[in-house]
């Protein structure tokens, strides 16, 4: 399958259920290196009005599947098994960019790293740090 193809099916897959509802969309997509973002909105925030740790956790294992996905074998996608994130900041900013890169690509398991940054204006802030470990399935 080609790296185009793979986005292809990847925005197709992001274009469903909570990862729709949650605004994801691809910004960059490499062999075991993916960007995804969001606008951040109302519906997506908690009390202090910062995103959801919930919508931060989603962007980082959603990038993390994406990216891991990119390096197995056409008919394989892959399943989060163990997730560990750390947050460093509050999710806030025009945009929520998560930055996956695959660290272990194994033919079965495999380890990413996802980092969520807030962005505004040209600004960064380094918002959370996930480390993801996802199984590889047969696509069905």
């Amino acid at each position: 399958m080609t790296r185009e193809n793979m986005r292809a099916l990847f925005e197709s897959i992001t274009d469903t259920g909570f990862t729709k509802a949650s605004g994801f969309k691809v910004r960059d997509f490499e062999t075991g290196k993916v960007t995804l973002e969001t606008s951040p909105r109302e519906e997506l925030t908690q009390f202090l009005g910062y995103v959801h740790a919930g919508v931060v956790t989603g962007l980082a294992d959603h990038a993390a599947g994406a990216a891991y996905a990119s390096t197995l074998p056409e008919g394989k996608v892959c399943l989060t098994i163990e997730l560990k994130i750390n947050f460093m900041k509050p999710a806030a900013g025009e945009k929520l960019a998560a930055e996956a890169r695959v660290i272990s690509p194994g033919k079965s398991i495999g380890v990413v790293q996802s980092d969520v940054y807030g962005e505004t204006g040209g600004e960064r802030v380094h918002c959370a740090t996930a480390i993801v470990t996802l199984r590889a399935v047969a696509m069905s």
